[in-house]
């Protein structure tokens, strides 16, 4: 053994006089306790489960569907501010405000159309992320404040995302689709890139 051991670790050819050993193994199933070690003659058999198979298209769908719900949540709250913020200083109402109002209809659309995987609504929520995207850019530079710059970019990323997502759900038929929203055992990893 010690020798076969070193022939090993030295990478020299062992001689041809010893047979090699066999090693049969036991499958055993992880629990509490020791490992092997039977805990109870009454155990139930084990049921087999078929399992979820996914292809690429449809795991990336449900990889971005939690980012998107979540950004448009995130998107609907801070319309929501932006346009109380706006009443509660005062300002007479002119387009400005009445953009922000338009702009809270795409974030809804985002949350529906995330939660139920309809494509078009998640078009209208790349819409206004792409013109909000534009205002923040437009007001960063004009600006050229550390925040402002700070959520110009924040907001070109949100779009990325959803335009993303609005991508890999077009690869994606009716049925398909009506397949992802009915699998619950899948594993979904968020996607933030």
């Amino acid at each position: 053994m010690a020798s076969t051991l070193e022939h090993a670790e030295l990478g020299t050819v062992q001689p041809a006089t010893a047979t090699p050993t066999v090693v049969k193994g036991i499958p055993v199933r992880a629990g509490p306790g020791i490992i092997g070690a039977r805990v109870s003659h009454l155990e139930p058999t084990p049921v087999s489960v078929p399992a979820t198979l996914l292809d690429i298209d449809e795991q990336a769908v449900l990889n971005y569907q939690m980012a998107v719900f979540c950004f448009a949540f995130l998107d609907v709250v801070s319309t929501v501010l932006n346009i109380v913020a706006v009443y509660a200083s005062g300002l007479k109402w002119n387009c400005w405000q009445l953009l922000f109002i338009l702009l809270l209809v795409g974030p809804l659309c985002g949350l529906f159309g995330a939660q139920y995987l309809k494509r078009s609504l998640v078009l209208v929520f790349v819409a206004t992320c792409m013109v909000k995207a534009v205002i923040q850019v437009a007001y960063a530079l004009y600006s050229f404040y550390f925040w402002t710059i700070l959520f110009a970019f924040l907001q070109c990323w949100i779009t990325k995302i959803a335009a993303t997502f609005w991508w890999v759900l077009g690869n994606l038929t009716k049925e398909r689709r009506r397949k992802v929203l009915e699998v619950k055992t899948y594993e979904t990893q968020r996607v933030y890139w």
